[in-house]
């Protein structure tokens, strides 16, 4: 595994240094909301690796006066990146904090929390929303940065609405293989929501006995080529959950399977390299 992250620290240091945008941070990978998730991304790897030039880099960048810019954009700009980037922003100022100590912006980001809180408040709370406008994925990413913040009011609002929005209607994983071509395994994110919020009893008791665990093979468009990838955390939380044996093997196949992709597609910055990696990093974390 070492290896393979190795090679994704080139493309993720390549792909965040691009300029595809005039954003002062967030500038590369296509657009805003891949450079949140591509700055995370090497963050993360950097730091697993011990890679100290990469990691005093990418710290660099992220704790510089730009990143005041940033968050001014988000605040004149309400609707922008509304919830998909601004959940990934959460992730991405959470593990900085936890890996180089840096808190200076921690309660400006507050500020975004609670404003992705009153959008879910005010929006469609439906687990079958496909995509950018996803609520299940801000939801799990809310949690995570309340729970760093310490605040428990927000961690308890998330089990509320999981419990009373995203426990039905159940989706199914059958999704997973239409033709349409979710970045998202819808399934995974909402198995993953539970498992977050409400705990492993209530995963389990919420999950069902028969699924299609197999690797999705039929990768028809661009956005499915992550599919296998978010497939996993939602086997990786089943897992925890349960303790059963299957849905780890599914875990390992969806893993193996999404880094398989990289020496095939690394030099396709559109289709693969500004944001495959990073979803299949984001699983091969949920085991380390």
């Amino acid at each position: 595994m070492e290896e393979t992250v190795k090679e994704f620290i080139k493309t993720f240091r390549s792909e965040v240094s691009q300029k595809d945008t005039k954003h002062v941070i967030f500038h590369g990978c296509w657009d805003w909301h891949s450079s949140v998730h591509g700055h995370w991304a090497l963050l993360e790897s950097a730091h697993l690796l011990d890679d100290k030039e990469n990691l005093e880099w990418v710290s660099e960048k992220l704790q510089s006066k730009n990143m005041e810019e940033e968050i001014r954009y988000l605040r004149d700009h309400p609707e922008f990146e509304m919830p998909y980037g601004r959940a990934w922003f959460l992730r991405l100022m959470m593990r900085l904090e936890q890996i180089t100590g840096f808190g200076d912006y921690k309660c400006l980001v507050q500020e975004i929390a609670l404003d992705l809180r009153e959008w879910i408040e005010n929006s469609m709370r439906d687990p079958s929303i496909s995509e950018y406008k996803n609520p299940t994925w801000a939801l799990i990413q809310l949690h995570v940065w309340a729970t760093h913040f310490e605040d428990e009011e927000t961690v308890d609002w998330v089990a509320e609405k999981t419990r009373q929005n995203f426990l039905k209607p159940k989706i199914s994983m059958d999704l997973d293989r239409e033709g349409k071509g979710e970045f998202f395994s819808l399934w995974a994110l909402q198995t993953y929501l539970i498992f977050t919020a409400l705990g492993a009893e209530e995963l389990k008791d919420w999950l069902e006995k028969d699924y299609n665990l197999s690797v999705v093979e039929d990768l028809n468009t661009d956005h499915h080529l992550a599919i296998n990838a978010s497939r996993a955390w939602g086997f990786h939380c089943a897992y925890l959950a349960t303790s059963e044996k299957k849905w780890k093997e599914a875990y390992d196949e969806h893993v193996q399977a999404s880094i398989d992709l990289h020496p095939v597609w690394k030099d396709d910055r559109r289709a693969y390299a500004h944001w495959v990696p990073q979803f299949t990093l984001y699983s091969i974390l949920m085991d380390n």
